[in-house]
């Protein structure tokens, strides 16, 4: 299930995320496939039509613009990475739906109790998540899936937050703090997150919403605010996985590393009472919250994480 194309020692491509890590490396494009080169001997080439997102973490690429617009015609997008795995900018494609201009009016016109009430609707079910993901490690849960009944319209009382400082000290002891630009844990959760926020840019590209109006985030520097609302959910899913690689002694982010985390896309959740991958279920996801802009009906369908998708999706891959 998690077998990925392999092209050379150092390319991978897992359901269509191709990272170059390697430093000192020139990418081009030749007849619709992607060329990897390190000095003027090919590595190896992948069809674009293979690939949702081009994840540039090495310092030193060089590359054809010609790439980012045959991947933007295609939907796809490019994400170069900075300090710790943490996005710096993101290509997107400029338009690639139909009604646009439609879907983006809807964004505008939608009343702050609309997305309050969907807002809260991610928070309880990410909170619920994390409560599965510590009584799958066999960790104290009961406070946090309490939590999860508390939130109210808009998380007004921040429970969200409350949630989480109790989460990661059951998870990874009360010395650990989630911090964005640390390194080591932090460092490989940043990794797991960026596949995760970079494919849920795509699926909202595609279906003609505008990443920068957000719900609940809101800043003028952040041109993915809606993105980061929606991949709150599958936070969870990346936290269970590094989990599961610190227990192994796995703290930093290695080349092995990356791999078992490139995996994540393929994880099996439920959503509409069916099983399909995370990248499918973001476009469920997605489509059904541009349903709700449509009809003024606050409520979007989520995907569900249950302790048997966590064990045979997750924990047995590592």
């Amino acid at each position: 299930m998690f077998c990925p194309e392999k092209y050379t020692d150092n390319i991978f491509v897992l359901n269509r995320v191709l990272e170059i890590a390697e430093e000192n490396r020139y990418i081009s494009l030749d007849r619709g496939f992607i060329v990897i080169e390190s000095k003027g001997e090919e590595l190896g080439r992948i069809p674009l039509d293979d690939i949702a997102v081009l994840l540039l973490s090495a310092q030193s690429i060089t590359f054809t613009k010609n790439i980012m617009n045959a991947l933007a015609e295609r939907g796809g997008i490019s994400v170069f990475c900075g300090k710790n795995y943490v996005p710096q900018s993101i290509v997107t494609p400029v338009d690639i739906h139909t009604f646009h201009s439609k879907i983006l009016k809807m964004q505008i016109d939608s009343s702050e109790p609309f997305k309050k009430k969907i807002w809260q609707q991610i928070v309880i079910r990410k909170i619920e998540h994390q409560s599965m993901v510590l009584e799958l490690f066999g960790k104290n849960s009961l406070l946090v899936k309490k939590i999860s009944k508390m939130v109210k319209s808009g998380d007004t009382d921040n429970r969200e937050a409350y949630a989480a400082r109790i989460y990661w000290t059951e998870l990874f002891g009360d010395t650990f703090v989630r911090d964005k630009n640390g390194s080591e844990i932090n460092a490989v959760l940043n990794y797991g997150y960026a596949i995760i926020r970079s494919a849920m840019i795509r699926a909202i590209c595609t279906h003609g919403l505008e990443p920068a109006l957000g719900i609940f985030h809101d800043n003028n520097q952040n041109s993915f605010c809606l993105s980061d609302d929606f991949f709150e959910v599958y936070r969870p899913i990346v936290d269970a996985i590094v989990y599961k690689l610190v227990q192994q002694g796995e703290t930093e982010l290695t080349p092995s590393v990356k791999k078992v985390l490139a995996k994540i896309l393929n994880v099996i959740v439920n959503i509409r009472n069916e099983k399909t991958q995370i990248v499918q279920s973001m476009n469920i996801m997605v489509s059904s919250y541009v349903n709700a802009l449509e009809a003024k009906n606050a409520f979007i369908t989520l995907p569900e994480m249950e302790k048997d998708d966590y064990g045979t999706a997750i924990i047995e891959s590592v």
